[in-house]
């Protein structure tokens, strides 16, 4: 997975523009438990919340649910939001050494230009090139127009982990094998997801893995959201773009309305 060029964000965002309807979108993020036995004396370290021992695979995804970053590795009991600061992309997307693209306008009609973000669930911090949906309490029908259409955008990462651990059944149950054994091998199953996506692609794959999720993400309450850093003024102004971008006669489309998240 070598770093992308900006050409390949470009090449990324217009993907994710024409089939998930997210302009300057560059990837969705997420993280998922990847079940190990409890290592020897380590406590509740690999412990998480959902009552397994575990690894963490956090994961940029490209539109066609493919791996563009993989950060694997940290301990289970931890947070997305903290594996993510503390994580090789979100250092390098924090000092902007990512080559993302400069901001740009996405339609003639809009002067505006849009900065180049990716998309997260609510367990990631809002900042200028990350988005994440608005609280879910006191929505307006705009804000959940914008979690709707993030939502969509951003569940081609769950796509990605559903297919991966078809493919490779050693992600599927408890790896009977020390942390560090289960990292490499975890690796290795996402460089050859890429592989089989590239020689063979999975069209048929992504509308299965979407069927599968399109109630679990159009009505995704139980999730809750963690204590997170206050968002800058500049990040919510963005949300707040992408919005009014959704909710405008240009950039609506014509189904957002039948969801309600």
């Amino acid at each position: 997975m070598p770093p992308p060029t900006t050409e390949h964000w470009i090449k990324v965002a217009e993907a994710f523009e024409e089939l998930w309807n997210f302009p300057n979108c560059l990837g969705a993020i997420d993280g998922k438990h990847i079940s190990i036995q409890c290592p020897p004396n380590a406590g509740s370290e690999y412990y998480n919340y959902k009552g397994f021992h575990s690894i963490v695979l956090q994961a940029v995804v490209d539109a066609n649910a493919k791996f563009i970053a993989v950060d694997i590795g940290d301990y289970g009991r931890n947070s997305d939001s903290g594996i993510f600061k503390e994580s090789n992309f979100g250092k390098l997307l924090k000092n902007n050494k990512l080559n993302i693209p400069q901001a740009k306008k996405i339609d003639p009609q809009i002067n505006d230009e849009f900065p180049f973000v990716f998309v997260g669930d609510e367990a990631y911090p809002l900042q200028t090139n990350l988005m994440r949906p608005f609280p879910r309490r006191n929505l307006t029908n705009e804000k959940r127009i914008f979690n709707y259409r993030l939502s969509r955008a951003r569940r081609i990462v769950e796509c990605a982990f559903g297919i991966l651990v078809k493919r490779f059944n050693v992600l599927e149950n408890k790896m009977l094998v020390f942390p560090e054994k289960a990292t490499i091998i975890t690796k290795a199953c996402c460089i050859l997801h890429n592989i089989i996506m590239d020689k063979e692609g999975a069209p048929s794959e992504i509308q299965d893995e979407l069927q599968l999720r399109t109630t679990q993400t159009v009505a995704q309450s139980q999730i809750t959201s963690r204590p997170i850093n206050r968002a800058s003024t500049a990040a919510m102004d963005i949300r707040e773009k992408f919005m009014n971008y959704f909710n405008s006669d240009i950039g609506a489309v014509p189904w957002q309305n039948m969801y309600n998240l």
